[in-house]
């Protein structure tokens, strides 16, 4: 813009004030201030989008001048369009040019730059596209670099949470089929947690397999608590067949099943805010807790899992005859209690 200072003054208007109601009307003004709760937002006004984006129609805005008569802006100035300054950026002491683009719709970074990379590659192969004589070359920046470097450092760290996990379990129960008996319930879970992501469509980025992480911690507690009272319980009775093991694992699950149901409603509730949450970074806190609130509704499934797996590796060992210290101590030990309180007899 232009102003015209003849004319303006002829309106009793400054170059000044014919600035400010361009930079008003194209910027906008903060005119008040809306409370949402505890959040602040600045309501503005501006020309309407259709006049801003079109530069024929800017100068047919009416324009209040000082002396109170209504002009078209094109009286006061006039309105072009011309080159800005330009800017020279250089990495590695070589010149750069961005191109710069968002993904739209239900591809993520990683798709999308590897589909416009070899497009431009086919393109640049094909002849279709030429460079001027020089070193030239195409290289993707930005949020691609980032999450290129964060599933590198998934590709380890995921495994590694599992053996953490599986080592842990070994640590309390000191069997190691056992303990892959207990972490059968991290699979299923996952199982859970990648199924409500395919419903919500949400792309597998990095906060998604930090909720997974945090998934695999809470998904075993549910096995290790059923595990633990069945170890117990086995130790504390005399198991002298396959129908005295059933009665016993089945006796323990029913026991269990109550605490593990309210372990797992409680962590669904305190997920349910979360995941209706619409505040700055809730997009990232959904993310997160996408695949726990899935895996957790499918964790309920471990409590019927992990007993009959328990169970049939416990019947194995006792047709095979192999050594166990429950059985050995159930069916040795003349001093253990049976089920009915009454003391084992050595024959």
């Amino acid at each position: 813009f232009e102003v015209d200072r003849e004319e303006a003054a002829r309106y009793g208007m400054t170059t000044m004030m014919v600035n400010q109601i361009v930079s008003a009307g194209l910027g906008g003004l903060d005119v008040t201030t809306t409370v949402e709760g505890r959040e602040r937002y600045p309501i503005q006004i501006r020309f309407n989008r259709d006049v801003r984006e079109r530069i024929g129609e800017l100068g047919q805005v009416p324009i209040v001048t000082h002396s109170e008569e209504v002009v078209p802006l094109e009286r006061l100035a006039a309105v072009s369009t011309t080159w800005g300054p330009g800017m020279i950026n250089s990495e590695d002491s070589r010149l750069v040019a961005h191109v710069m683009f968002s993904p739209s719709g239900g591809s993520g970074d990683l798709e999308t730059v590897a589909a416009v990379m070899d497009s431009l590659r086919t393109a640049r192969e094909s002849g279709k596209l030429v460079f001027p004589e020089g070193n030239y070359e195409l290289q993707p920046v930005g949020s691609f670099q980032n999450q290129i470097e964060a599933n590198q450092r998934l590709m380890w760290i995921l495994p590694g949470v599992f053996l953490i996990n599986l080592l842990l379990h070994y640590l309390h129960f000191r069997n190691l089929p056992i303990s892959l008996v207990v972490f059968s319930g991290i699979p299923i879970s996952c199982a859970g947690g990648m199924i409500a992501i395919a419903i919500m469509g949400v792309e597998l980025n990095t906060a998604v397999w930090v909720g997974f992480i945090a998934l695999a911690g809470l998904a075993a507690d549910d096995g290790i608590v059923m595990a633990s009272y069945i170890h117990e319980r086995l130790k504390r009775r005399a198991i002298n067949s396959v129908e005295d093991l059933r009665s016993e694992i089945y006796e323990a699950g029913l026991k269990r099943i109550r605490p593990c149901v309210m372990t797992t409603i409680t962590t669904i509730a305190a997920l349910v805010p979360v995941l209706l949450s619409t505040g700055r970074g809730a997009d990232v806190a959904r993310a997160m807790a996408l695949p726990v609130f899935g895996g957790m509704m499918i964790e309920p499934f471990t409590t019927f899992v992990v007993p009959t797996v328990y169970c049939a590796y416990m019947e194995f060992k006792l047709r095979a005859g192999l050594r166990d210290e429950l059985l050995e101590m159930s069916l040795d030990d003349p001093s253990q209690p049976n089920e009915q309180g009454v003391e084992n007899v050595a024959a």
